[in-house]
């Protein structure tokens, strides 16, 4: 997963001296690109694995986009490191190609773990209910719950647990998703949406009580509640009205946090695919662009009023055959 952009940094700010400890991983170009600014903006920005939330600004200093980018752009150890794999050579041997590449994701599963330790000391500074921070503990909460399990795959399998964890994906905090196990999980996703919403389709829609009822179960499977052997089986996920209405109350408050925010264009690349993934969309077949461009008409249709008509407009997107 690529960096926060050089151009973003540049406008983001420390928040306390206790997360500015963590700028230690500021890569060689914001470095060097820092170096141009003052002294007042380079103490300013903030690497992935600064604060995800924003103590109250001096007024000296404050810059409202940099507050409203740094509220709403959890930080970068959320997400899996970058994955670097050796190229084979064809004239080295087999033996040395698969060492390195043992060893390269080894590092990267050494990474994500150390990331998931440095978002549980980051849990513990948080202050303000931000939308990132409300990210960072759902993630850090998500990934501590996996450590054990994980950690002991990793102990015994070593090189081999990419081999271990496609077999069993959802047992990999998200700091060490392999770019294929990703892929994998969300192509699985997303094709029990798409039976989901084949379903739908034999449902009139003008036969308000059938999609009525129908609908808690749809909107479970659609954002991945629920194990999917329910759906082999027929039958929806244990308390799926509760689950769904749930997960609709996240996503309406997320959208209302990200347009009170500043919108989607304060979003880094990557936070905009999650977001999209979040709320059904196919992210694997569309652009970054493309996605950031729909996730504005989402929030666009949701937040027009207020949170109980954004929770109907949810469910009422969630209800098309399809996810314009």
């Amino acid at each position: 997963m690529s960096q926060i952009p050089a151009s973003r940094t540049h406008h983001q700010q420390a928040t306390s001296l206790s997360w500015r400890r963590h700028a230690s991983n500021t890569t060689a170009a914001s470095a060097a690109a820092t170096a141009k600014t003052s002294k007042a903006e380079t103490e300013a920005v903030i690497t992935p694995l600064d604060a995800a939330t924003a103590s109250t600004p001096d007024a000296k200093t404050f810059d409202p986009d940099v507050d409203i980018s740094t509220t709403l752009n959890p930080p970068a150890s959320t997400r899996p490191p970058p994955l670097d794999l050796p190229t084979r050579d064809p004239q080295a041997s087999a033996f040395k190609y698969y060492y390195s590449l043992g060893k390269a994701y080894m590092t990267f599963y050494k990474t994500g773990l150390k990331a998931i330790f440095t978002n549980r000391k980051l849990l513990s500074e948080l202050n303000h209910p931000t939308r990132a921070a409300v990210l960072l503990r759902e993630r850090t909460s998500h990934d501590l719950v996996r450590l054990p399990i994980f950690g002991v795959l990793v102990v015994v399998f070593g090189e081999f647990t990419p081999l271990i964890v496609l077999v069993f994906p959802t047992l990999t905090p998200l700091t060490c998703r392999i770019p294929k196990q990703t892929a994998k999980l969300r192509e699985k996703l997303q094709r029990r949406r798409e039976a989901s919403r084949w379903n739908l389709r034999h449902v009139g829609p003008d036969d308000a009580a059938a999609r009525e009822k129908i609908a808690p179960g749809h909107v479970a499977r659609s954002l991945g509640l629920g194990l999917s052997l329910w759906d082999k089986m027929g039958v929806d996920p244990p308390f799926v009205k509760a689950r769904a209405d749930r997960a609709v109350r996240r996503l309406v408050a997320d959208d209302f946090s990200i347009r009170d925010g500043g919108g989607v264009g304060r979003l880094v690349e990557e936070e905009v695919v999650m977001a999209c993934e979040d709320r059904a969309m196919d992210v694997a077949s569309q652009s970054p662009a493309e996605l950031r461009k729909k996730l504005a008409e989402w929030i666009r249709e949701t937040t027009a009023e207020d949170e109980a008509a954004g929770e109907a407009a949810v469910r009422r997107i969630l209800m098309r055959a399809e996810i314009e």
